[in-house]
């Protein structure tokens, strides 16, 4: 039985509703607000408030909404829907216009007949009918054709009449001449061959039932101990998760893991350069627009204009922000117009110093962050250092703070404490539990549904107590322009005052890294709880930066967006996959 039918614009425009039995809250304002605003494509049912909706768009932007609870078939309410749909447009026809000048539509009568034809079609498509056979179905009929091709004869069915007494009379006959045989000696049967009795199987007893609070048998105890027995599935499991995030050997190799990206000195990248004679990549390009004149030369805007132009489409396309290589550009052609090159240096070789000296001044940040030392001076002074890791949904939090666990702790031998805040996606308490395990590290979680401020706070509390030296905070992933959830997330970096806030975010992305970045600071900016010293995000975590390439554009962008240093970069899925960043591989990388 439906409960209630609505009927209103995309505009948000009511133009009919009706109520069989009254709504309890406000299950349509919920449907609105939180599946039709946020334009989930390709959904047409939702539960709210305990009432079940089922809704239709129509092609004129007209919402059909049916409210109900219970079980009812999918197949009578789509039915419904587009009965009242098709009649609701023929009643309105063309005095709709742009729904603007409709206030309000008497649709009640032919909603009742809609509703009736409705339920009569139901209930006659419900009747039962003659079970069909095999053959009558069109696998069956495919079958038998099949069958017919290859000459193969269907199943024969017996005759009442002839068949059994032809039959019946060639077995007399057989048996008449097999006994005249025995008769006159022509054949002796064949002896049968003796089979032995087979001994009989000792009936089992009744086995005695154990009750609750009786005392067990040595056999039962036996019976249920697994102490001495082989692995059970769930070590077996435990053992493969160890080998996909730790693999072999990892551990003795996690000290050269964990380093700088910048591998060798810009000598050694010199003197590679030299020995091929060329510079690749994108300064190359870049340099062929540049005529090569050595010594004395002076750089005018014509001829930086072609560089700078291809300058910014190269770094567009590799994933850095446009408002980024604007600024780049302009950085490159303030240092470098109206420049005389020195007496044995080219064009190429100013371009290329101003382009490296750019790029490394836009992504050295404000402060540098050492994560191990930072953690290892709180331990000294006696208190917990704690690390609150965020970001947008899917780029892999849970995964990188257990990377960073397990730097922290085999690294610099810290006691690390993970903390499940992530309260809302199913399964993260679980995932978190098995990075625990694998990780032989202490797991603070309250299960789901409560408020991750109070978790983070007792979490830290727990550790103080505990003597835990780092308190790790995984958060629910959000979308950058969900309000609620950002405060959230404002209110437990507030109540907590950690000592690190991470932002974690995708190397793949473009000129989304600076909507997302600008965006989570900026709540935690204006949702501080001390206005005259806010906080905001001290530094960033990369993943995927191992599927990037020469595609390192993320970095530059966030770190220009927040002057903040990207701390970590993840490349890979094991635990050991975790890098520091340094500006001048960025710069490298960019420039081939």
């Amino acid at each position: 039985m439906i409960d209630a039918f609505y009927i209103f614009t995309k505009g948000g425009l009511l133009l009919w509703s009706t109520q069989m039995v009254k709504v309890k809250g406000n299950p349509l304002d919920r449907l609105i607000k939180e599946v039709l605003l946020e334009e989930r494509i390709g959904e047409t049912f939702a539960t709210l408030d305990s009432y079940n909706l089922k809704w239709k768009l129509h092609e004129m932007d007209i919402i059909f909404v049916v409210v109900y609870q219970g079980i009812l078939q999918m197949a009578y309410l789509e039915g419904l829907l587009s009965m009242v749909a098709k009649d609701f447009m023929h009643h309105v026809g063309n005095a709709f216009g742009n729904g603007l000048t409709v206030k309000h539509v008497d649709f009640d009568a032919d909603f009742l007949k809609c509703r009736q034809k409705a339920d009569k079609e139901f209930k006659d498509s419900k009747k039962a009918g003659g079970m069909r056979s095999f053959a009558d179905t069109k696998k069956g009929a495919d079958v038998q054709k099949n069958q017919q091709e290859k000459g193969i004869a269907g199943p024969s069915k017996k005759s009442k009449g002839g068949d059994d007494d032809d039959e019946e009379g060639d077995g007399d006959a057989d048996k008449r001449k097999e006994a005249r045989d025995k008769l006159t000696g022509k054949s002796k049967p064949a002896k049968k061959k003796e089979v032995e009795p087979e001994p009989e199987k000792p009936k089992k007893g009744k086995e005695a039932r154990h009750w609750d609070g009786q005392a067990a048998s040595k056999n039962a105890m036996k019976e249920l101990d697994f102490s001495k027995g082989g692995p059970t599935d769930e070590d077996a499991d435990f053992t493969a998760k160890q080998a996909e995030f730790l693999g072999s050997g990892d551990e003795v190799d996690m000290e050269a893991e964990v380093e700088s990206l910048s591998s060798g000195s810009d000598e050694e990248d010199s003197k590679k350069e030299e020995a091929t004679g060329r510079v690749g990549g994108l300064f190359k390009k870049l340099t062929k627009q540049v005529k090569n004149v050595t010594g004395g030369a002076v750089l005018t805007e014509d001829d930086l204009a072609p560089i700078l132009k291809l300058f910014k489409t190269e770094l567009m396309s590799r994933n850095v922000a446009a408002d980024v290589a604007n600024k780049l550009s302009d950085s490159v052609k303030s240092s470098l117009v109206g420049k005389t090159t020195g007496r044995w240096t080219s064009m190429s070789s100013a371009v290329k110093s101003a382009l490296k000296e750019s790029m490394e001044n836009l992504l050295t940040p404000k402060k540098s962050i050492d994560v191990l030392r930072a953690a290892m001076a709180a331990k000294n002074a006696g208190k917990v250092y704690t690390i609150v890791f965020l970001g947008v949904n899917g780029v892999g939090k849970s995964t990188n703070l257990a990377k960073v666990a397990y730097y922290l702790k085999h690294k610099g031998g810290l006691d690390v404490l993970i903390c499940a805040c992530d309260t809302f996606r199913a399964g993260a308490v679980e995932q978190l539990k098995t990075h625990s395990r694998c990780l032989d590290v202490p797991l603070f979680e309250r299960g789901y549904g409560k408020d991750p401020a109070d978790i983070a706070k007792n979490a830290i509390s727990h550790a103080r107590t505990n003597g835990h030296d780092v308190v790790l905070v995984d958060t629910a992933g959000r979308m950058q322009d969900n309000e609620p959830l950002m405060r959230a997330l404002a209110k437990l970096v507030a109540v907590n005052t950690p000592d690190l806030v991470l932002f974690v975010g995708e190397a793949l992305v473009g000129n989304d890294a600076i909507d997302q970045v600008s965006k989570f600071n900026r709540s935690l900016v204006d949702m501080s709880a001390d206005p005259r010293n806010p906080r905001g995000i001290d530094g960033m975590l990369l993943t995927k930066y191992d599927t990037v390439d020469d595609k390192v554009g993320a970095a530059l962008s966030m770190v220009y967006v927040t002057g903040q240093p990207v701390v970590f970069v993840g490349t890979g899925q094991k635990y050991t996959h975790l890098r520091k960043l340094q500006p001048k591989e960025v710069v490298k990388t960019l420039l081939g």
